[in-house]
């Protein structure tokens, strides 16, 4: 009989999934991927709309299911539209999941970020752990809470939206916990998850790595033309700086930065020159500017990738930091050991398949 496992919850979701699915893989399992509502985020060339992170774990895990069965429902603006056709849609839910989870050990199901979306038109995410009779788990993400107390608070909440619906968490995954809040996690929030009733999976300490793109997801995303190294574009992008100042005062900012996607004009040759001394992940060059021959020529010596991109520099930033948020197959596979690596570690991934 399949076991299912519906991962709820926080950011880090989909790199987890995909972890876990490799690691049960390599166990000798079958296995499935689904994610029955999902947020449309890219149009394929035949206009159908798909979300990303469905496409990459297809794709990174060769998957040979149809889209259509792994997310049947794509939201693009509107919800309170399905409100006349929730039986309609329920139905089409269960179908999928049946075709996805046919002759299969382990199905991984993954919410939608928000958690209470489509509980306005009688579709909540409750209900769908009961259709698929799955084991719940909450994804916590430890990172950017000011407050890191919180979290006990948030999946008190959900926690008490699952029982509105006649379902509950079964456990909880506390993600990406930077190291000033090891100890307090350890010591203090898991013990308090564990008096709610709930299994602490594990907890996963922060690996900016995990999260960040290559270089090439910034080349596809950006449209970037590559002007030098394109052997090199499975580089990690961990940082972004913004090279605007005086070669001389720029320097220390380049040193401090991991990995860093360096962003400055083509024109700006001197500062060009000086970041490629610190050996970054990228330099993207904006406003269409094409660079002196010299910098083609250091930046082959030291293996940097030098992007084009036709985008001023404000524009260019905003549209990294869209990327960081971007799960795609070529990121998944480049840094696939570090994630079964992080699943054999810190996640009791033996326990999550028992009943």
């Amino acid at each position: 009989m399949v076991k299912t496992i519906f991962i709820v919850g926080e950011k880090g979701k989909t790199v987890l999934i995909y972890g876990l699915l490799k690691k049960f893989l390599n166990e000798g399992m079958k296995v499935g991927y689904f994610k029955p509502i999902s947020k449309a985020r890219y149009r394929l060339p035949s206009m159908v709309y798909v979300d990303p992170d469905v496409l990459a774990i297809k794709q990174a895990l060769n998957l040979e299911d149809k889209l259509e069965d792994m997310n049947p429902i794509t939201i693009t603006r509107n919800i309170l539209e399905f409100k006349n056709s929730v039986d309609l849609l329920k139905k089409q839910v269960e179908e999928a999941y049946n075709r996805i989870a046919s002759g299969r050990d382990i199905v991984l199901v993954e919410s939608y970020p928000n958690l209470e979306v489509m509980t306005s038109i009688g579709l909540p995410a409750p209900q769908l752990a009961k259709m698929f009779n799955a084991k719940t788990v909450f994804i916590l993400n430890a990172k950017d809470r000011d407050v890191i107390d919180e979290m006990i608070d948030r999946i008190i909440l959900h926690n008490c939206y699952f029982e509105h619906y006649g379902a509950k968490i079964d456990g909880v995954i506390v993600n990406n916990v930077p190291i000033y809040y090891s100890e307090r996690v350890e010591d203090i929030i898991v013990p308090e998850i564990e008096k709610l009733g709930l299994k602490v999976y594990g907890v996963i300490r922060e690996r900016v790595r995990l999260l960040a793109p290559t270089v090439n997801d910034v080349v596809e995303a950006l449209n970037a033309e590559v002007l030098e190294n394109k052997d090199k574009l499975n580089n990690i992008v961990e940082d972004i700086v913004v090279g605007a100042m005086a070669p001389a005062a720029a320097l220390r900012w380049f040193r401090r930065a991991v990995n860093a996607a360096i962003v400055t004009g083509g024109d700006r040759t001197d500062l060009i020159m000086t970041a490629l001394e610190t050996r970054p992940s990228v330099v993207i060059l904006t406003g269409g500017l094409y660079p002196d021959i010299g910098v083609l020529i250091k930046a082959r010596e030291v293996g940097t990738p030098i992007l084009l991109v036709p985008y001023d520099t404000y524009t260019t930033v905003e549209k990294l930091k869209e990327v960081q948020s971007i799960v795609t197959p070529s990121s998944l596979k480049v840094k696939e050991t570090d994630i079964l690596e992080t699943i054999e570690k810190e996640i009791k991934w033996r326990e999550l398949v028992q009943q």
